[in-house]
């Protein structure tokens, strides 16, 4: 069984229809994961991070999906923001440009966890719920998340070591990713390897990985085929692709 189709059964059996739904994409390269997404980082193609014009530009330049920071301004209200900020943009201009967008999902990097039940009752409004899942969830964040905002699915982010041998090492992490109902892992790029991927889809678990930016980097993680690669370059991400799908 193909990796991705194993993970959508693992998957709605952990967490329901709602993880089910990530899976859904297109890889447009044959060698790819079956789903295989390109996310366009938070501030991608050289414009401000948080920015609306930034998400238009990523998806302009192939992206399946666009990234922001999840934060709240002074009255509990979300908005995009790394870090506090009182004049960011609000959370209901990217669901309105997921309005205007229908092909497009938003990886919503979850910054601060304090007013997230915010979030799903506005993204019913808007209809793009089905749209959203989080990352930036590490273990501590999860009974938040999963009391404040139950229907979106999340990645565990987690921290690797690059020397983390195998096979067996992974093991833990594994069990633990599925002990926590996360839909995958997602982790910073440097101790990414074929053969960590492998163990992950192995498990029937995908992975994603940030934020891959030089063309070294990223053809070093094609190489390794997860499931995702969100960068600040989208549009290179895209060309390597198109270029080996010729």
């Amino acid at each position: 069984m193909r990796p991705a189709v194993l993970f959508a059964a693992v998957g709605a059996a952990a967490m329901g229809a709602a993880a089910a739904r990530f899976v859904a994409g297109t890889a447009r390269a044959a060698e790819m994961p079956e789903g295989f997404t390109v996310t366009a980082h938070s501030g991608s193609m050289g414009l401000p991070d948080n920015s609306i014009e930034a998400m238009e530009a990523g998806v302009a330049a192939g992206a399946d999906v666009v990234e922001f920071d999840l934060r709240y301004n002074a009255k509990g209200e979300p908005i995009l923001s790394h870090d506090e900020a009182e004049d960011a943009v609000p959370l209901s201009a990217v669901f309105a440009f997921l309005q205007a967008h229908p092909g497009v999902r938003a990886n919503v990097d979850v910054k601060d966890t304090s007013h997230l039940e915010t979030v799903e009752p506005l993204a019913d409004a808007c209809g793009v719920k089905d749209r959203l899942f989080y990352t930036g969830v590490r273990e501590k964040d999860v009974p938040a998340v999963r009391e404040k905002s139950p229907n979106i699915p999340y990645w565990l982010n987690a921290d690797v070591p690059r020397a983390l041998p195998l096979p067996g090492a992974y093991k833990k992490l594994i069990q633990k990713i599925r002990d926590l109902g996360a839909v995958g892992i997602n982790l910073y790029h440097g101790p990414v390897t074929p053969a960590f991927v492998r163990a992950f889809h192995a498990a029937g678990l995908p992975v994603s990985v940030w934020t891959v930016n030089e063309r070294r980097d990223i053809l070093r993680m094609l190489a390794a085929k997860p499931d995702n690669i969100t960068s600040r370059k989208p549009d290179l991400v895209r060309a390597i692709l198109d270029a080996r799908a010729r």
